[in-house]
């Protein structure tokens, strides 16, 4: 299911305008972009945010004691017009046919394609092996990457139909790679553990 569109396009991560106003995936969804016939490139969605269309202006106070929540998108129909939601995925792979690579791409998405989100079957698939796991922990984004993992971790032991052998194995692999520093471990495998 298209999701989003590129605008903004690296070596490590794409940014991507959600369709929906305040709608962006869920932090550690995998998403994927069809760079060719039977090409995809994988990302894992590491931030989010609603911001003004127009980088200089904030978005101010609209509620009043009546109206809030929702009511301010009603009341303000222009907010829609005003307001974007974008949303960063770091780049972990691309699914050729089959065969599975994991790491960073040989080149970034194109701008304006579309970015769709992973079904349980190409969740599955993608996220047999956990060698993008060593992706995600390097990168650099503005949420921790091992809470990125924990919730990337959550999400896909959701689509692979709460998949506990997975799971374990996340977390071995997460131990292993986190092994010198006991703070973020302790971080991304008590996130983990909520997934249960």
């Amino acid at each position: 299911m298209r999701i989003g569109e590129i605008i903004g396009s690296s070596s490590t991560q794409f940014v991507s305008e959600s369709l929906e106003l305040r709608s962006p995936p869920a932090l550690g969804s995998l998403v994927k972009v069809r760079v060719g016939d039977d090409r995809e490139l994988f990302g894992v969605v590491c931030y989010g945010e609603t911001v003004s269309l127009d980088p200089g202006r904030r978005a101010v106070r609209r509620s009043t004691e009546e109206v809030y929540d929702e009511g301010v998108y009603r009341e303000n129909p222009q907010l829609e017009h005003v307001l974007r939601t974008e949303f960063t995925s770091l780049s972990v792979g691309v699914m050729e046919g089959k065969t599975v690579q994991q790491g960073l791409p040989a080149q970034p998405p194109p701008l304006h394609f579309a970015v769709n989100s992973c079904g349980p079957e190409e969740t599955a698939r993608f996220t047999e092996g956990l060698f993008y796991f060593r992706v995600l922990l390097a990168a650099s984004s503005p949420v921790p990457p091992e809470q990125v993992l924990a919730s990337h971790a959550r999400q896909v032991y959701r689509a692979r139909g709460d998949d506990e052998l997975w799971l374990r194995r996340a977390a071995t692999e997460v131990a292993r790679l986190l092994r010198e520093d006991y703070e973020r471990l302790i971080t991304a495998l008590y996130a983990m553990e909520q997934a249960r």
